[in-house]
């Protein structure tokens, strides 16, 4: 099923020829290194469409000299799928025809079990085969596990591609540790900072995403005026701030509880929604010394020590249907 992990993974090595070359040499293809590369469309509904089928990436690769251009699938896999081995002799042959050069068939897998399912012959026919189709596949135990600064610094984008690759690791942990140190060391912070971004997107686990945001937190900061710092950075401070929203709402209630108030259901939906930090310090001020629910929630007025915020009838309005009594009344 398509997400952001899948589309990054196999989307991540078409604008990218060195990374993508790295690639191919583990295939073992003798594909050159310098290679150019084309996008081409990924409908292989074919006509008339009678239904969308759509292929991950497709590439026209070039060599450096020219030569022997060659059509490049590349598919993304985080687990098994077995429509697809009926969809993949079909876009082999799709391409084929339409483009009439040869076509490799690229699958890259996070786990060795669905690698070992997509290295599988996909054949069909009676007898003899009519056709073969053998997918090249890339995974955990042919792709190599960077664990080394210098290696993933010496070429950052491969070492992204690999850490993916690798993201199921019992040490994804360690392994983004030495990308994050790697990273830090760049003096692109433009391209640092989409890189960073990028990897987050393609980390298919939220354990692996919840250690590379610490990382990033902790290594540095995202630079603001590019699209991912900025991001990133309003991301960070509206975190702290629901974070800062929740802890006094938390203790207003707490307080309110322990003052004898009684607290329905109504009272606590309105402390929790409240997401105007000056009202909850007043709300919390005024609780200290209130004897009645009425005086904690009145309108803010002039010499209160907070502005009085603009608030919504609902959240300003002052309870006015019980009389005031000295004790704690509900609103």
């Amino acid at each position: 099923m398509p997400n952001v992990s899948h589309d990054t993974l196999h989307g991540f090595l078409p604008g990218r020829p060195k990374a993508l070359n790295r690639a191919l040499d583990l295939l073992d293809l003798g594909i050159p290194s310098g290679v150019t590369t084309e996008t081409l469309p990924t409908d292989a509904s074919g006509a008339p469409k009678m239904f969308t089928r759509s292929m991950d990436s497709v590439l026209r690769v070039v060599r450096p000299d020219g030569r022997d251009p060659f059509i490049l699938l590349v598919e993304a896999q985080s687990g098994i799928e077995t429509k697809k081995e009926t969809s993949w002799p079909y876009y082999v042959a799709y391409l084929r025809d339409r483009y009439k050069l040869e076509v490799v068939l690229l699958v890259l897998c996070v786990d060795t079990a669905t690698a070992a399912w997509a290295a599988r012959p996909l054949r069909t026919g009676l007898g003899r085969p009519t056709q073969v189709t053998v997918p090249h596949v890339l995974g955990p135990s042919n792709v190599p596990r960077v664990s080394r600064i210098q290696d993933a610094s010496a070429d950052l984008d491969f070492a992204a591609f690999c850490l993916w690759i690798h993201s199921n690791d019992p040490d994804i942990g360690g392994i983004l540790t030495v990308m994050g140190e790697a990273l830090a060391q760049d003096t692109d912070r433009e391209a640092r900072d989409d890189l960073a971004g990028l990897i987050e997107d393609g980390l298919g686990s939220e354990h692996a995403r919840k250690i590379w945001r610490n990382l990033m937190e902790t290594l540095f900061t995202p630079r603001r005026g590019t699209i991912v710092g900025d991001a990133r950075l309003a991301g960070q401070e509206e975190g702290r701030e629901e974070g800062r929203v929740a802890g006094m709402a938390e203790r207003l209630l707490r307080l309110m509880e322990r003052r004898g108030f009684p607290m329905t259901e109504e009272i606590r939906q309105r402390v929790t929604t409240c997401t105007d930090m000056p009202l909850l310090d007043l709300w919390f001020d005024r609780a200290v010394d209130a004897t009645t629910l009425d005086e904690i929630f009145a309108r803010p007025s002039a010499t209160d020590r907070v502005p009085a915020p603009a608030q919504s009838p609902e959240h300003t309005a002052v309870p006015s249907q019980e009389p005031r009594t000295p004790g704690p009344s509900a609103t």
